[in-house]
């Protein structure tokens, strides 16, 4: 038994590493991906949702969840787990001759940027029937979220933490109003509201500000995130920031799609996108930034107060002292938005998000998508009477989606008007749509920002009467239907752009990812065929690439992961291109010029990199491990994918894997460097991991000669052709047996 199960488990891997080695089929690129080893950076065993980012300087920062030496345990909502509370800490290393940032000692320590989690704002009777009593409940944090602007970095997070209950008086610690929701199908738990916090360092991640409290947890904060822009030559730029509240307390997930448990997709009515921005200017060193009062951007609160009008009976809203908060003095609305992103074109802030139709008739389902733009410093809002006062709320953002299909998932591409070009594409705009309500099959579409950032920018074109809360408005919309990227994947050629979302309703597409480069999209996403074969493991799903050449039009999509076994799917993807060349090192952008002083400072803009993860194709999925394959040629070809994680999963007989990885490289993309979450599967422990890798330059194949025969390069010794492949396989970094790391 023990035998036949080994012969099974090897007989998998050959059948995933052939898989892979159809990408390059079987052919010998002249570069080759090798992985270094990995290492830990972090310590408490609690490692979580690793963020890695490279400076304008070249300076690596990587940002992750922790815990702190005698945290206390929390309830972890989205995971239905108790845990250990976690902190952001942040550690740096810069690349040079004497650092290779390989070794941990290479890293700088770890600084602790919250500093929340051994501390408390609020008392709850969090752990409900199972310890009935108010216990304090520590200030522990949902993940980090980074984003860098040359020199400039925002740090973003929410956490359970919020001492300051009036943030206009920033020099006094105002009493907390933090609420807190009951869940009464879990234990009848009662789990504080979560503010948002930034922190930001202007000196590429060296020194950072003391944390900000953002708003007071009064309304239940997540799906934060920042955006920003930075001007070498003047030392100015733009921070902007958004992030999501919903006032009655976050919802449970539902289960009918991934990731969305407990993530602040389901929302109730009232929910708004809130917003703030600063000005950068460096001409100082040191100068810091101010951070304005956060705004609405969204208007779904109106002035109201009264129960949830999502009709959830499984939430109460409570107080510090454990009393139930009168719903007469909770806001309200009719709809609610989430999950909302945020980017900069020049100093133009744009923002998408995903929001309920608010349809007269119960039986229209779904969400639309949304979306604004303004100049930065100055978001559009609109002021109503709340009690005889005037309240400044946002605006209804325009609708891009189609009003008879459930929209979700919105994500940006963007570039500045130089690198676009005249006639160029400033901002792709894509999403998921279909009719299924939850967890349904869906398509990939998009929309083009051609000259501009504006709805009337949009390619296809959007009604100029977009921006309505009225849906009985938004459905006689007369906007042109987006582009289809992923219907009919596999056949799909320009013609099928055209095609309905429900033209084939078995495929779905969802995890879409992409990079615009000058007049250049890609645009990618993880796709099945059928989803009730996917349930069965009669197909699993792949990640598939599909490019836009600006006066070209659309390519053919293209299977690059080529999983064979239906045991296993893709999951998380990363598809990211090279940073700009450095103004210093190389001012012209050319390798060759004179005035370039390190050539691997110089943006080449034929590197494309993906990574991805696995997970195996079940109802109650197992994480695996993380690979990546690099194209050297703007997309045409990928190389053979390398394994880069050690960690393999259960399915291969391993006791660590590894998920969710992110990864940077450097400008002439020989080079990156990445972080996953690496998890013991024995010990329960899970750790920040980091690897860097390089891409290499390999000899060309021997050709055989004429008679058929085989010679090894010295023309002296016969060679086996079967070694071709383990050769590649063995470059690749690719073993057939688990080495276990020591120390």
């Amino acid at each position: 038994m023990e035998a036949g199960l080994k012969r099974s488990v090897i007989t998998r891997k050959w059948t995933v590493l052939a898989g892979l080695a159809a990408v390059a089929g079987l052919a010998y690129a002249a570069t080759q991906i090798t992985v270094g080893t990995p290492i830990a950076l972090s310590s408490g065993g609690n490692g979580d949702k690793p963020k890695i980012q490279r400076t304008g300087d070249g300076t690596l920062v990587v940002a992750y969840g922790d815990s702190p030496e005698g945290a206390g345990l929390v309830y972890d909502v989205k995971a239905q787990v108790e845990r250990v509370a976690r902190d952001i800490f942040v550690r740096t290393c810069k690349p040079s001759a004497d650092k290779t940032c390989d070794n941990v000692a290479d890293w700088s320590a770890a600084v602790n940027i919250s500093n929340s989690a051994l501390k408390s704002s609020i008392s709850t009777e969090w752990r409900g029937t199972l310890e009935p009593g108010l216990m304090a409940y520590p200030g522990d944090i949902d993940k980090p979220n980074i984003k860098t602007s040359g020199p400039v970095m925002v740090l973003t997070w929410v956490s359970k933490y919020c001492p300051d209950g009036d943030i206009s008086t920033r020099d006094v610690d105002d009493t907390p109003v933090q609420r807190a929701v009951r869940y009464l199908t879990r234990d009848n738990r009662v789990i504080p509201f979560s503010c948002v916090w930034l922190s930001y360092s202007t000196n590429n991640g060296g020194k950072w500000s003391q944390p900000l409290q953002m708003n007071t947890g009064i309304r239940d904060a997540i799906q934060d995130s920042s955006g920003g822009g930075f001007n070498t030559e003047t030392r100015k730029g733009q921070v902007v920031v958004t992030w999501q509240e919903d006032p009655h307390g976050l919802l449970l997930g539902e289960g009918d799609g991934p990731g969305d448990g407990a993530s602040g997709a389901n929302v109730n009515g009232g929910t708004d996108v809130w917003y703030t921005f600063a000005p950068v200017d460096l001409t100082v060193a040191g100068t810091p930034l101010t951070f304005a009062s956060p705004i609405r951007v969204t208007d779904n609160w109106q002035g109201q107060y009264g129960p949830s009008s999502s009709m959830e009976a499984e939430t109460e809203v409570v107080d510090a002292t454990g009393a139930l908060v009168d719903p007469s003095l909770i806001e309200t609305g009719v709809v609610g938005a989430s999950r909302p992103n945020n980017g900069l074109v020049g100093s133009t802030a744009i923002i998408g998000y995903e929001e309920g139709k608010g349809a007269s008739d119960s039986s229209v389902k779904g969400k639309l998508v949304r979306f604004h733009a303004f100049p930065y410093s100055k978001p559009e809002k609109t002021t109503i009477d709340v009690g005889g006062a005037p309240q400044e709320i946002g605006t209804p953002g325009c609708v891009l989606s189609d009003p008879a299909r459930n929209a979700r998932r919105v994500r940006f591409l963007t570039q500045g008007p130089t690198d676009a070009g005249a006639g160029g594409i400033q901002l792709a705009v894509f999403w998921r749509e279909g009719v299924a309500n939850k967890g349904g099959a869906a398509d990939i579409v998009l929309r083009r920002g051609i000259d501009g950032v504006q709805p009337a920018n949009m390619v296809p074109t959007v009604d100029p009467n977009c921006a309505t809360s009225d849906f009985a408005s938004v459905a006689l919309l007369a906007s042109q239907r987006a582009e289809n990227v992923s219907g009919s994947t596999p056949t799909a050629t320009e013609a099928n752009l055209l095609e309905d979302t429900e033209a084939n309703n078995a495929e779905n597409a969802l995890a879409h990812r992409g990079v615009l480069r000058g007049g250049e999209l890609w645009l990618g996403y993880m796709y099945a065929s059928d989803l009730a074969k996917l349930a069965v493991q009669q197909d699993n799903y792949n990640f598939w690439l599909r490019k836009y050449t600006l006066g070209v039009g659309w390519e053919s999509p293209r299977n690059v992961t080529n999983i064979s076994d239906t045991a296993i799917n893709v999951r998380e993807p990363r598809i990211f291109g090279t940073p700009k060349s450095s103004v210093t090192a190389c001012p012209s952008g050319d390798p060759a010029d004179p005035t370039t002083t390190d050539a691997t400072l110089c943006q080449n803009t034929s590197i494309v990199y993906l990574a991805w993860g696995t997970q195996t194709n079940t109802a109650d999925p197992e994480d695996l491990g993380v690979w990546i394959t690099v194209s050297t040629d703007a997309g045409a070809n990928f190389n053979q994918p390398v394994r880069y994680s050690t960690a393999m999963g259960s399915l291969f007989q391993d006791d660590e894997a590894a998920y969710e990885s992110q990864v940077v490289t450097r400008p002439d993309g020989t080079r990156f460097y990445g972080v996953w979450n690496q998890a013991d599967l024995v010990a329960k422990t899970t750790a920040a991991e980091y690897a860097s890798g390089d891409l290499i330059t390999v000899p060309d194949p021997v050709v055989p000669p004429a008679d058929g025969g085989c010679t090894m390069s010295t023309g002296k010794a016969p060679f086996d052709p079967s070694l071709l492949l383990l050769a590649a396989l063995g470059l690749g970094g690719i073993a057939l047996r688990r080495v276990r790391r020591q120390g």
